[in-house]
């Protein structure tokens, strides 16, 4: 019997380094353009990086924060032109009262000194929203843009492989292709399975096994995990 597709309501924080996002076909550019920081191109000290939710955003914006000493701002409404320079992750910025036209223009105009740039975080290109001001329209489609995807099941597979080497955990290639054909295509999906796994076998002093993935899927199939995602919060996958 063929499981149907799981979905969950995530909302804790995996590990944020650089040695701990592993590269795959779905994050490769984006990761090397955090990586080329601060010689990012174009007039404005900008990027635009985009991806559905679950899809790495937040944990580029986390090594992006630590490699800049960036500061993460989720609206602009106190934001003024005469703040001081500076380094900001943007927290999807959409049209209105959080995000006033005239202070994104003039935070993203900051960008053309040494001493600032921006990552901006969204769902959908920042250019292709309904801003009011012709002039921030364009300098937002001037911007560098890099997208995510969703993981692909190698790159799950490499996910799940690291988070048991790092716990010395042993599991067999067998478990590992068992639990991404029926898993979201998320790297929290792979976050909270994997931590199902660790827990339930610690509990149970079992080996991670495939009766144990069998058991554990088949609980995220009926809803049982929904409500026990357990591991510390910060940003919310920063979502982003």
């Amino acid at each position: 019997m063929t499981m149907r597709q799981l979905t969950f309501d995530l909302h804790f924080l995996t590990a944020q380094g650089r040695e701990d996002f592993i590269i795959g076909d779905s994050n490769r550019l984006a990761a090397a353009m955090i990586d080329r920081w601060p010689d990012w191109p174009g007039q404005f000290r900008a990027v635009n990086l985009v991806g559905p939710l679950a899809s790495g955003k937040g944990h580029l914006a986390a090594i992006w924060r630590e490699q800049s000493g960036a500061r993460h701002l989720a609206s602009l409404a106190e934001w003024h032109p005469e703040n001081e320079a500076g380094h900001y992750v943007l927290e999807s910025p959409r049209p209105g009262t959080d995000w006033p036209d005239e202070a994104l223009f003039h935070i993203l105009n900051r960008t053309t000194e040494e001493d600032s740039s921006l990552l901006i975080l969204s769902p959908e290109p920042v250019a292709g929203f309904a801003w009011s001001l012709p002039d921030l329209v364009s300098r937002l489609r001037a911007l560098n843009l890099v997208r995510l995807e969703r993981p692909d099941d190698a790159l799950l597979c490499r996910l799940l492989e690291k988070y048991f080497a790092d716990r010395q955990l042993a599991v067999s290639r067998e478990v590992v292709d068992y639990m991404v054909g029926r898993m979201e295509r998320s790297f929290l999906a792979v976050q909270t399975i994997a931590a199902a796994m660790d827990r339930r076998s610690l509990a149970e002093r079992r080996n991670l096994t495939l009766p144990l993935a069998r058991e554990i899927m088949a609980e995220f199939a009926d809803g049982v995990h929904s409500r026990q995602s357990a591991l510390p919060t910060e940003m919310d996958e920063q979502e982003s």
